[in-house]
């Protein structure tokens, strides 16, 4: 599908937030200024979080003209759009688990993110091909597992920023 060229670009710059953020609060720890690094945790993740709602809104806008720019099928654009329907509204989720994951990188624990990224974008993607995709009779069980899965990461991430001792 002409979408997931569009995911995968959005998922870029979510994963570049989550580097940003790496890099600013391993540069404000490295420099014994814990206040500046909270602050750049903080900052990082509203700015990743504006961009998954902007690109939310420009994505639903946008999507039916620019999937009409690449085919004039119409079965392919109407796949296209119930795609997107599943995804957009849900782009925060990669703000949340991209940032959060950068942050905690930031402090020098690498492990529990590259682990909570493992199971929720590749373990739990597999589980669920394998379980809850026979349930469904359509695409659609494809489609609402992205952000499923971004969810359950999101979760996870959250989960161990607040219980986990990384910082």
């Amino acid at each position: 599908s002409l979408v997931y060229p569009v995911q995968n670009l959005i998922n870029a710059i979510a994963i570049g937030f989550g580097v940003g953020i790496n890099t600013q609060i391993a540069l404000h720890l490295g420099a014994g200024e814990h206040k500046k690094a909270n602050m750049a945790a903080t900052h990082g993740l509203m700015l990743s979080l504006l961009h998954g709602v902007v690109i939310t809104v420009v994505s639903i806008l946008i999507m039916p003209t620019f999937l009409r720019m690449f085919t004039s099928d119409e079965t392919v654009v109407a796949y296209g759009i119930s795609a997107m329907k599943y995804f957009c509204p849900f782009y925060f989720l990669l703000a949340i688990l991209h940032g959060m994951a950068g942050a905690v990188r930031g402090t020098g624990k690498s492990v529990p993110p590259m682990v909570v990224l493992l199971v929720s974008l590749c373990l739990f993607r597999v589980v669920w091909i394998q379980f809850v995709l026979p349930f469904f009779h359509s695409i659609d069980g494809v489609f609402v597992l992205y952000p499923v899965s971004w969810a359950f990461g999101a979760v996870l991430m959250l989960l161990y920023t607040w219980k986990g001792k990384w910082m």
